[in-house]
């Protein structure tokens, strides 16, 4: 028998209909599974910050300058807003941190009250510099952080176009000033030349004194700084933009832990079941009720899961210093997180066998694409997005964001419920299947698809 017949057998052990058919048919297309889903869950997230949303707040009080009224918050705000680059919202200082905190924004800019009079001051002996705060969140994802700096190229160009408008307004200003000004020395200038040689004293005296009025008033129409460099800087970096992050994850790999952590713990209920039996078969013929053997076969699984997860975060914290908020909530959702994917996987696997692993597999692929854990779910396209609130991992990895970096508390107690129900519903199936597989089929005393 040459290797090509026993490939040719070894292929035909897949026969039946229709799952077992479509297990070769799966296999072959996992490549493209995995990196077609996951090229275009990020093909293009910098080109889909349009999507999204960050809150605006412009509490600047207007100021009158020579004149004219300088508004260079609402100029600024509404230069952002037209400016696409983010799905800006304008809102108030209150609604701004409660959409933060509620994952509505991913992060806010605000625009202080005396925004305009210091850029008022640009250019004067009194000149200050203005500031706006940009406010973030590491709780609600790490790499929108790094992405909040495309923001600060967008929000120097609006601060660009409010600062040119605000120093035109002030100019305007201040050649009136002028004007007026270089009249009344023109005046003065006018008498004293008709003076001279014919007029008396007193007329002379009249147009030196309005000459050296109007000469003063120049003077004072030009700015003299009294610090030069204040000055100097005002005019270079007119404004800056400080940075506050309520929850800072510090470092690349202590935002991204959660990610790799729910991966890492998925990878393991996949494998699991490779080397474990998911059923006692003497169990499964025997006189246990269908619970037990649901749970026995579950538990072993789920308690070396549970080891393995902890292993994994002694490991990180100790040799990279991953530090989290709380340990003990870390560890605790670490384990309901390894029990309730590790049941999962026991359910596909005992109603399934081998095409079980297989939809295992295609789930971790959805769940990469579609959890968030890299950018901003709003990033990704409509598909991923309706995937992103059904699936286990998307709760894993924001709950272990509020126990690592810190953060809203409702967060994490909704990462424990759903996590929990996914193990109940888990295990309650199990048993319905353990209930099943008690009635003894042909195809169930000679299975087509074995391992």
């Amino acid at each position: 028998m040459n290797f090509l017949r026993l490939t040719r057998l070894e292929l035909r052990r897949f026969r039946g209909f229709p799952l077992p058919r479509l297990v070769p048919v799966v296999i072959a297309l996992v490549p493209l599974l995995y990196g077609s889903l996951y090229l275009w869950s990020n093909w293009d997230p910098y080109g889909r910050f349009r999507d999204v949303p960050v809150a605006i707040v412009n509490e600047d009080r207007p100021v009158t300058v020579d004149g004219q009224t300088v508004a260079a918050g609402q100029q600024l705000t509404q230069t952002i807003l037209a400016s696409g680059t983010f799905k800006w919202r304008e809102t108030t200082a209150a609604k701004a941190m409660d959409g933060l905190r509620d994952r509505d924004y991913y992060f806010t800019v605000t625009v202080p009250p005396d925004f305009s009079a210091k850029l008022a001051s640009t250019g004067t002996p009194q000149a200050r510099q203005a500031m706006l705060t940009m406010t973030l969140d590491d709780a609600n994802g790490f790499i929108i952080g790094k992405a909040a700096e495309s923001a600060k190229a967008s929000l120097q160009g609006a601060i660009t176009q409010a600062v040119q408008s605000t120093l035109a307004q002030q100019a305007f200003g201040r050649l009136g000033t002028l004007q007026q000004q270089l009249g009344q020395a023109a005046a003065g200038a006018r008498q004293l030349d008709a003076g001279i040689g014919v007029a008396p004293n007193d007329q002379l005296k009249a147009g030196a004194g309005q000459l050296a009025t109007g000469l003063d008033g120049l003077a004072a129409a030009v700015p003299v700084p009294a610090n030069p460099g204040q000055t100097t800087t005002s005019l270079t970096t007119p404004v800056t933009i400080a940075e506050h992050n309520l929850h800072p994850a510090k470092v690349y790999g202590r935002g991204m832990a959660p990610f790799f952590f729910a991966i890492a713990l998925w990878v393991f209920g996949l494998i699991a079941f490779l080397v474990i039996r998911p059923l006692n078969t003497r169990a499964l013929s025997g006189r246990s009720g269908a619970v037990t053997v649901a749970l026995a076969g579950w538990l072993p699984a789920a308690l070396l899961g549970v080891v393995g997860a902890w292993v994994l975060y002694g490991v990180v914290d100790l040799g990279l210093g991953l530090d989290p908020e709380d340990v003990g909530q870390t560890l605790g959702l670490l384990a309901l997180g390894a029990a309730a994917f590790v049941a999962i996987d026991h359910v596909l696997n005992t109603a399934f066998g081998v095409v079980g692993d297989v939809v295992s597999l295609i789930l971790l692929m959805l769940q990469l694409t579609s959890c968030g854990g890299l950018y901003p779910i709003e990033t990704t396209p409509l598909p991923f997005r309706a995937l992103h609130p059904v699936l286990p991992m998307t709760y894993l990895v924001d709950g272990l964001r509020v126990t690592i970096s810190g953060g809203e508390s409702w967060v994490l107690t909704r990462a424990c419920l759903v996590l929990g129900g996914y193990l109940l519903v888990a295990l309650a199936l199990s048993v319905l299947v353990v209930t099943r597989r008690r009635v003894w089929t042909m195809a169930r005393l000679k299975p087509v698809v074995q391992l």
